[in-house]
């Protein structure tokens, strides 16, 4: 940048008394940091009178600043050690220091020295409730004794938390004892009516209250939030505000609502601690308890074309990159190694969930329920254990077919993968496995065969008895039917008995046929979380009631009672190996 000099006046060399007026002028004057350098850009403007007395009291009159994004005016008076001082400074825009915000800042401070020190009066005012007042002294030897009071908006942090943003207003009233360093400030910074939004990870959190207890270079946290989507959160603990960060803290999940509106929707309730440098290596841990979890298998909506292969955007309007960049899109495509930078944290998160995960859609209905550790870190999951088949069905143009093995696990990306199997054997006596198998997003369904027979060939003889080459033309069209709901793009997933279902407040409902040709409709719900009790109604005028109680992870309690007399009771013991 560019400086010019002017001064004008008068100088006694006898007297040492000085009066002039100074003026200088400045072209896209740098000072240093980045920051610094925007505010002073431009054509800027210095003047004031400079005198000096025969006693040695010196004085600055009508210091006047200006600059295209900052002005400022003040005096300056020095008596021997005692020195008096005044400035207004005010930035055109706020928005040069935080990007979030817009509107101008203004400053108004006065100091007095004496021997000792300075004594300091501060007052700042800016947009979005920014205000502050800070007074106290500053001794020689610069030692801080101040107190600060007032206001400011959270989203000051947003450049430090991106993708992540946070809106809100803090009040603080600090008290700063001893050097200036973080250390020395103590007193609450209170947190009231806050929203943050991570859409990174699909969830929001609002009324977020509470306060930040700061005290010798630490942070304590006690903070209350509700889920945008539903449920509570409480987080506590110290956070160091010096790096690495070191942190102790534990969140508090009450029934909060995880969902994806394509694939799931759960409940969690559980504690999670975060210990360790948040730089990077804090571990993770603690349990969380999976209420009634909806895993629902989409169709595709493609029809025969299958997926559409991935859309790149070339050369995107400036505009669009922008509009990408505040909702979390990146344009670009992440890569192994990208992943790999940054920090990473260790997990160990134990998920439990006894026997309330339901997946349904494509024919399938079927209920899982377990629990599985998930160790490793952030960057390279390795999920241990898996959700079990409990019970289940799958349903091919109108005929059912029980679910005898069948599991869920979670992946790094957190899509349930699922495996779910149904043995039977075709009326042409082939004995017929049908394994519906992959993310829940992305399901394939396959069918193997003894002897083994190409797909459309089983399928044909699992769904009308005999070879493909013998069924007729509406079999065919039967067939072609059954071909799509299982790939997908047959329609509503959950169809009338979904809907009836889902009217009727049920976990399970389904119409089945007897070994004798009888119709019957079954419905079952859960009566407590380890209580699950169906009741069949037979059209002949029967009926069954059955009951299962979980007593623990391996020992289950099953009764029944029929309209015949017959009644049963059992205690099992299972375990997966």
């Amino acid at each position: 940048g560019g400086l010019s000099l002017d001064m004008d006046g008068n100088y006694t060399t006898t007297t040492g008394v000085l009066d002039a007026d100074v003026a200088a002028r400045t072209q896209d004057l740098r000072a240093g940091p980045a920051v610094l350098d925007s505010v002073l850009a431009g054509l800027g403007r210095v003047s004031a009178n400079v005198s000096l007395s025969e006693a040695r009291r010196l004085r600055v009159d009508a210091l006047d600043v200006v600059f295209p994004n900052l002005t400022a005016n003040g005096n300056i008076a020095t008596s021997g050690s005692d020195t008096t001082a005044g400035l207004s400074v005010r930035l055109r825009d706020i928005a040069l220091l935080v990007s979030d915000f817009s509107g101008p800042l203004v400053a108004d401070i006065t100091a007095r020295q004496d021997a000792a020190g300075w004594n300091v009066t501060g007052d700042a005012t800016g947009p979005v409730g920014t205000a502050a007042r800070a007074t106290g002294r500053v001794s020689n030897g610069g030692q801080l004794d101040l107190g600060v009071v007032g206001s400011a908006p959270l989203a000051l942090a947003n450049m430090y938390i991106a993708p992540r943003q946070i809106n809100g207003l803090a009040q603080f009233d600090l008290a700063v004892n001893g050097p200036p360093a973080l250390s020395s400030v103590r007193g609450p910074v209170t947190i009231s009516d806050a929203r943050l939004a991570a859409p990174n990870l699909r969830q929001a959190i609002e009324d977020l209250n509470g306060t930040l207890l700061l005290a010798g270079g630490t942070a304590r946290l006690d903070l209350r939030a509700t889920s945008a989507e539903g449920g509570r959160l409480a987080l506590t603990g110290p956070v160091d505000l010096a790096p690495p960060f070191q942190a102790a803290l534990s969140a508090q999940l009450t029934d909060i609502i995880l969902r994806d509106p394509t694939l799931y929707r759960t409940t969690a309730n559980g504690l999670v601690t975060v210990n360790g440098p948040l730089t990077g290596g804090a571990e993770i841990a603690g349990t969380i308890d999976i209420g009634a979890a909806e895993i629902q298998v989409p169709s595709t909506g493609v029809s025969a074309l299958g997926s559409l292969p991935e859309v790149t955007h070339l050369g995107p309007r400036m505009d669009v990159q922008q509009t990408l960049a505040r909702a979390g899109v990146n344009l670009a495509p992440v890569t192994q190694q990208d992943a790999a930078i940054g920090p990473d944290f260790p997990i160990n998160l134990l998920i439990r969930a006894p026997s309330r995960i339901f997946v349904r859609g494509r024919g399938l209905d079927a209920e899982l329920g377990g629990q599985l550790r998930l160790t490793g870190s952030l960057k390279n999951l390795v999920p241990i254990g898996r959700f079990d088949l409990v019970r289940g069905r799958l349903s091919i143009l109108g005929q059912r077919f029980e679910l005898n093995e069948g599991y869920a696990q979670l992946q790094g990306d957190f899509i349930p993968f699922l495996r779910l199997v149904a043995t039977t054997e075709a009326a042409t006596g082939t004995v017929v496995n049908i394994i519906v198998e992959g993310p829940a997003d992305d399901i394939d369904v396959r069918f193997e065969s003894t002897p083994e027979l190409p797909q459309d060939e089983v399928l044909a003889q699992l769904l009308f008895g005999r070879d493909l080459s013998s069924i007729s033309p509406l079999q065919a069209v039967q067939l072609a039917s059954a071909v799509a709901t299982l790939a997908g793009t047959g329609g509503n997933n959950g169809g009338i008995v979904g809907n009836l279902r889902e009217g009727l407040d049920l976990d399970d409902l389904d119409f089945v046929t007897s070994d004798d040709g009888t119709a019957a409709v079954r419905a079952g719900k859960y009566i407590s979380d380890n209580v699950y009790t169906d009741v069949t109604v037979g059209s002949n005028g029967t009926s069954e009631i059955n009951i299962n109680i979980d007593i623990d992870r391996n020992f289950t309690a099953r009764g029944s009672v029929g309209s015949d007399g017959e009644t049963s009771v059992g205690i099992f013991f299972e375990r997966d190996y």
